[in-house]
């Protein structure tokens, strides 16, 4: 049977994402109150040696953020499932062999376990996902083993612990995946599977051995594996008291673990005994794109919790008689942070590691705060560059990766058609603009159209008198998304106060504010006008107050949040519910006075007047605001926010001008032209940008020099392009017109958003997204470690590029880095 070896899924919009987004949206707000670890009972598990050999240093091997691309998760999977063999331990490209052949005799035997760090599949990790990203590829490679060294490949044991798209799914796919069958003798048959009322997924080589989501190992030579369950670093008392009894048990036996009265103690009791070697995974990396957890970080909170020394808040140092590795994926690229020799030769006793290559889009390894030095990165800094830069500037490469080209093109075809058929839209632009085309002669359906969306009024654009409306409701919202971020944290430090008092004040302070804001909207209704508002006037006020009402109903969630959390120590009472009812009605009155008072067109024209403006603020401001929720959450753009803010507004004036012009002011050959044109540029600054004479020496300094080129490189385009468009004579407004609008938008929507994160990434910016928009399979890896009495080593091994055929053809591995820790000798 032949096999499909798809593609990573399209993170800019793409299928894959738009079905998953009830399970996202769910996890995202509900995340909080629908916790599956509860059920959990955690226990401790020693791993036997599976030679029996105590001498014999134990292997074990790690991976993470597998389930997305099909080949590289292939290519991670035979790794994981054969014996290596290494020329030397000098890291370089033709280190590595899958056989005892001549030169290659440092063998690295297989892992007697694999760890999986999380993210198990994208974009949800549920059953579906789980069987044909993770599963089915993991599998094949099995098959392919066995075929070429002629044996079945021997069952080991798998381990994981969950990350976000994990919890997508509420764990349902990573408990079926990770934990223990409910039928021991179903393992054995693993391959003859097929049951689909069966709810494990097996996967060939591999036993399934935990029973809950977080995991302690004992490992030979009195080494500890922890792995967390830990989502934005917050760890449950529940699992904190699992990991403290495996090292403290009278700590929770006699309830002091969480006496804030002991809270001195118990942390000197937990630092004195918190095991001296210590592997510890997380979902989260510590330190990541040169920058570690902060002091206050839920991460660092839950570390000290345990009595963990935070070694990533002091340069890597921790105490003399403990060593320890923190490890996880996440971020879709290979760093260590520390784990270098010390001064005098010998090595260090503390590492951070992100170790995300398991299969999923690469993370752009260049990335840099620059506040923290990375010893060892794959790709290298420079070819992580050229790889992301040169697919992001390839616009046809966006295009087919999400529904990027499909929003651009329903933006310019709405804005196309307000510009030239609406009355109440297309007046607005004419006041500024003399040299609109009009309607075609013969376009009985447009005519039509435009007739139906005729108002009567057209002598004004703005009135006046409905100006302070429009004052009243930006200051209200305004207060409402400043005073949740207010309010709502202050209520929660004293949910839980002994102080009754203290509780009604704080609470009375959360809504009379809010409720004065009903005084100047009782005075609208009262206001007597001779003139209603301008069409397009009203459309903009219905929509700002009935987006108002909805911050008044988020904000009535959220102070509902906090009562039920108060409710379950604390008695409720009827004036603790009162501030509900008077949001809601808030809401309510909000919603009802915008359509009584401003509604006052036909549906057809203020339907579409909402639409328009609905998509042109998300646009405009979408893009605008758009580095300031960098997921990347270094920081970067609020540091620099003036340069970012004109970065955003420039691409999404972009986006709505062009398409548009194209189509007002373009022939059918100035269009190919231009459009062609554009194209075979910007997939030639990618190659330029990206060149050897440009990365040779690639630095911080060359970085940000190749990001100013670029900028400027995308300025003049862009106005080139403007001028180009618009330097025609107005075009008729056509059936054909609309659909250059639509492919115009579509085309330039890839070209811009692909310039658009080139540049920013130069600036270390969107690293997320720019790496979701390239769908680089490169550069993977795994690690595998090898313990003994005192020292941990890993070997982390790349995969430059995956194969689909590791039976016939020749892997392309290398020996990214090796790496030491040293115990002290006890």
């Amino acid at each position: 049977m032949k096999r499909e070896f798809k593609k990573p899924v399209s993170w800019l919009g793409g299928r894959d994402l738009l079905t998953s987004l009830k399970s996202i949206i769910s996890s995202t707000v509900n995340g909080e109150k629908q916790d599956p670890r509860d059920w959990m009972f955690a226990e401790t598990i020693s791993m036997k040696r599976c030679t029996g050999n105590k001498q014999e240093p134990y292997w074990f091997d790690y991976i993470a953020d597998t389930g997305d691309g099909m080949s590289a998760v292939y290519n991670v999977a035979y790794l994981c499932m054969s014996d290596l063999w290494l020329k030397s331990e000098v890291p370089g490209k033709e280190q590595i062999s899958l056989s005892p052949t001549e030169g290659y005799d440092l063998q690295l035997p297989r892992g007697e376990f694999l760890f999986v760090g999380g993210d198990t599949a994208y974009h949800v990790a549920d059953v579906a996902s789980l069987k044909e990203r993770f599963q089915t590829p993991f599998n094949w490679a099995y098959v392919d083993i066995c075929a070429a060294t002629g044996k079945k490949v021997e069952q080991r044991p798998i381990f994981g612990i969950p990350a976000n798209h994990d919890y997508y799914d509420a764990l349902d796919g990573f408990n079926r995946q990770f934990c223990e069958p409910i039928s021991k003798n179903l393992q054995a048959n693993v391959r003859e599977q097929e049951n689909l009322q069966d709810p494990q997924l097996g996967l060939y080589g591999f036993t399934r051995m935990q029973r809950s989501s977080y995991v302690a190992l004992e490992l030979p030579f009195d080494w500890k594996l922890w792995g967390f369950d830990a989502q934005n670093g917050k760890m449950d008392k529940r699992q904190q008291a699992f990991f403290v009894s495996t090292f403290c048990d009278n700590l929770v036996a006699s309830g002091a673990l969480f006496d804030t009265d002991k809270k001195a103690e118990v942390q000197e009791a937990l630092q004195a005994a918190i095991p001296g070697k210590l592997i510890v995974a997380t979902p989260e990396p510590s330190t990541v794109f040169g920058k570690c957890a902060a002091e206050d970080a839920p991460m660092t909170r839950s570390f000290e919790h345990l009595g963990l020394e935070p070694g990533f808040l002091h340069d890597g140092k921790l105490n003399s008689n403990k060593c320890r590795l923190d490890i996880s994926g996440d971020t879709h690229h290979y760093a260590r942070y520390w784990g270098n020799k010390n001064e005098n030769g010998e090595p260090g006793n503390y590492a951070s590691v992100v170790a995300g290559g398991g299969g999923a889009f690469l993370h752009p390894s260049h990335t840099d705060a620059g506040e923290i030095k990375k010893q060892r990165v794959y790709p290298e800094e420079s070819d992580s560059h050229c790889e992301i830069t040169r697919r992001i500037l390839n616009p046809w490469n966006i295009l087919w990766r999400g529904s990027v080209g499909l929003i651009g093109a329903i933006v310019a075809l709405v804005t196309y058609f307000a510009v030239t058929i609406p009355q109440s839209t297309s007046s607005l632009f004419r006041y500024f603009l003399d040299n609109l085309p009009a309607l075609d002669a013969d376009q009985y359906f447009l005519e039509r159209i435009q007739q139906g969306l005729l108002i009567a009024d057209t002598h004004h654009y703005f009135e006046l008198s409905y100006g302070f409306d429009l004052v009243y409701i930006f200051l209200f919202i305004v207060f409402l998304l400043a005073w949740k971020r207010m309010s709502i944290p202050e209520l929660s430090k004293v949910k839980y106060s002994d102080l009754q008092d203290e509780w009604e004040r704080f609470r009375t302070a959360f809504l009379i504010p809010v409720s004065l804001w009903i005084i100047p909207l009782l005075f609208l209704v009262l206001w007597p006008r001779e003139s209603s508002p301008a069409s397009f006037q009203a459309s903009w006020l219905i929509g700002l107050f009935v987006f108002a009402a909805l911050l008044i109903f988020d904000l009535n969630r959220s102070y509902s949040d906090v009562l039920s959390d108060r409710s379950k120590i604390r008695h409720q009472t009827w004036w603790d519910s009162f501030p509900l009812w008077v949001l809601n009605v808030m809401g309510i009155v909000c919603i009802a006075f915008v359509f009584l008072h401003y509604g006052v067109y036909k549906a057809s024209v203020m339907s579409f007047d909402l639409l328009a403006i609905i998509l042109w603020s998300l646009v405009i401001a979408g893009f605008t605001a758009f580095p300031f929720f960098d997921t990347g959450k270094l920081g970067i753009a609020r540091a620099n926010w003036g340069k970012f803010l004109a970065i955003g507004f420039w691409h999404a004036l972009l986006q709505i001008s062009i398409p548009v012009c194209l189509a007002l002011y373009a022939s059918l050959t100035e269009w190919l032209v231009i459009c062609t044109v554009t194209i075979a540029i910007t997939v030639a600054a990618g190659f330029l940008f990206s060149s050897e004479h440009l990365t040779k020496n690639f630095s911080p300094e060359i970085q940000k020099k190749i990001g100013n080129g670029m900028l400027m490189a995308w300025i003049i385009i862009g106005m080139a392009v403007f001028f180009a468009a618009t330097r025609g004579e107005p075009v008729p407004v056509d059936g054909w017109r609309l659909l250059m609008a639509l492919l115009s938008g579509a085309i330039f929507s890839c070209i811009w958003l692909g310039w658009y994160f080139a540049v920013s990434l130069a600036f270390n910016c969107h690293n997320g997204e720019a790496g979701g928009g390239a769908r680089s399979e490169r550069y993977r890896h795994i690690i595998r470690f090898k313990l003994t009495e005192n020292t941990l080593t890993g070997y982390v091994i790349g995969i430059d590029t995956p194969m689909t055929d590791l039976k016939t053809q020749a892997p392309k591995f290398r020996l990214v880095d090796v790496f030491t820790l040293q115990a002290k000798n006890e």
